[in-house]
């Protein structure tokens, strides 16, 4: 035999859900933004190169732990002896190309967050539902049942 839920034990287990939903939706929007391990250094423009080519990626000068290291920047048009931000990416050993400070973004798109938001509300509707479905089959009490 089947344990039925009472209309308490429904409220707990969409409370539970509920709170889980909007625990997973703060998750996404507030706590899941930092990346740390970007590391973000100067760079100075060695090599310029026009926009208008296959090949239009500048060539930096990036000191690395003490060492100056030359690499490609993801990007074009800028002026010999400029000074760029430039994030290094996490292997710099060999040929590596690093891309700019202002192109990297550092926290989950707004339309990830949105979407996670938007996922979990719609998980939340559709327990709603199911409750909502499982209530219209239950007899209710009457006064002629007595």
């Amino acid at each position: 035999m089947a344990v039925r839920l009472g209309p308490v034990g429904w409220a707990l287990i969409l409370l539970v859900v509920g709170l889980a939903g909007v625990a997973a939706a703060v998750a996404f929007w507030v706590l899941g933004g930092s990346s740390a391990e970007l590391r973000q250094v100067e760079a100075t423009v060695v090599t310029p190169a026009s926009c208008g080519g296959d090949g239009g990626y500048d060539r930096v000068r990036v000191d690395i732990d003490g060492r100056s290291r030359t690499a490609k920047l993801d990007g074009c048009g800028h002026r010999e002896n400029e000074v760029v931000q430039v994030v290094l990416p996490a292997d710099t050993s060999g040929e590596f190309t690093v891309r700019t400070a202002d192109a990297t973004s550092s926290t989950i798109p707004l339309e990830t967050r949105v979407t996670a938001t938007l996922l979990c509300l719609s998980g939340l509707a559709g327990g709603l539902y199911a409750y909502l479905f499982s209530r219209r089959g239950q007899p209710t009490a009457s006064a002629e049942a007595v």
